[in-house]
């Protein structure tokens, strides 16, 4: 678990599969830009049954309120302890919730638990280009755009270009207080 002053992040629990499935068939969820896709019930099941969600190629965590109240899902994808990189992603579930730093504050954990834990050189975020919210959580973390992917996912029935954002080790150093999260 790790916890900040807003937000926790823990691993998935099998009670909140059924949640997940829920969340992710409002409309409203993925809002217009986010293709963040669990699979179908059964697949989620399978995969929670597999790894618990929480594997090298595709972990999943939860995002509670410090009250406990699910509110998010966090992401961890290809990492690679070798070449020492990940891909972050994090989104708020409740639109209404939005805008309040919870999001920043998800990102900014996973940043901070993957730099002390793992000693990354190298963390990655790929963002909707339309997206102008969750790149700017990016840029406030100190992330830099480093390109366009032309047309790269498909959500809505249209393609979309995605931004990719990368941030170093040594950024982050320079930025952070590596002791401001609890796990």
């Amino acid at each position: 678990m790790l916890s900040g002053a807003l937000v926790v992040l823990r691993p998935v629990h099998e009670e909140d599969l059924d949640w997940l499935v829920a969340e992710f068939s409002k409309p409203s969820t993925s809002g217009e830009f986010e293709p963040f896709f669990l699979g179908n019930a059964e697949s989620l099941r399978w995969r929670f049954q597999e790894d618990r969600l929480l594997s090298q190629e595709k972990t999943r965590l939860i995002v509670e309120e410090k009250g406990g109240r699910r509110i998010g899902v966090a992401s961890i994808d290809d990492l690679d302890l070798h070449a020492r990189v990940a891909r972050i992603g994090a989104t708020i579930l409740d639109p209404h919730l939005r805008g309040r730093g919870l999001g920043t504050e998800a990102h900014r954990l996973l940043v901070s638990y993957l730099f002390v834990h793992f000693d990354l050189a190298r963390i990655e975020a790929f963002v909707a280009a339309g997206n102008l919210a969750a790149r700017s959580v990016f840029r406030k973390l100190g992330f830099t755009e480093e390109g366009t992917l032309r047309r790269r996912f498909w959500a809505h029935g249209h393609r979309h270009d995605v931004v990719v954002y990368g941030l170093l080790q040594d950024e982050w150093a320079r930025r952070s207080d590596p002791g401001t999260i609890t796990i």
